[in-house]
């Protein structure tokens, strides 16, 4: 039997393939069932102010104690790069009122759902 150079690429292109998808499921399983660590919570207020762990979160430049908060996506290199970055971790980040300093926590905000 002869092979001809059309049947070896056509091996070869499969061959590739099928090692992308074994890379691309590699990732994106290690992304959806990766260890997170277990943070404490950042509790709200009715009046902007948030507590961790018990003690009241101050802006240690200008020690105010109203934030406003926003949800930020820590991006990874392969995950931007194949273009699936919603897999990525996120962490909270706590905008001072005041000034714009940023607090970053790595748990999210709990609503008044989850505190009953």
């Amino acid at each position: 039997m002869e092979l001809n150079g059309s049947f070896i690429l056509a091996v070869l292109l499969g061959m590739v393939v099928l090692l992308l998808f074994l890379v691309f499921g590699i990732v994106i399983f290690r992304a959806v069932f990766r260890r997170t660590r277990q943070s404490p919570p950042l509790i709200p207020s009715q009046d902007g102010h948030y507590e961790v762990v018990g003690k009241r979160v101050t802006c240690s430049h200008c020690g105010n104690n109203r934030f406003k908060p926003q949800e930020i996506l820590l991006n990874t290199w392969l995950l931007s790069l194949l273009r699936i970055d919603w897999l990525d971790s996120s962490a909270t980040v706590l905008s001072c009122d005041k000034c714009g300093r940023l607090n970053w926590f790595a748990q999210e905000e709990v609503t008044d759902d989850r505190l009953r």
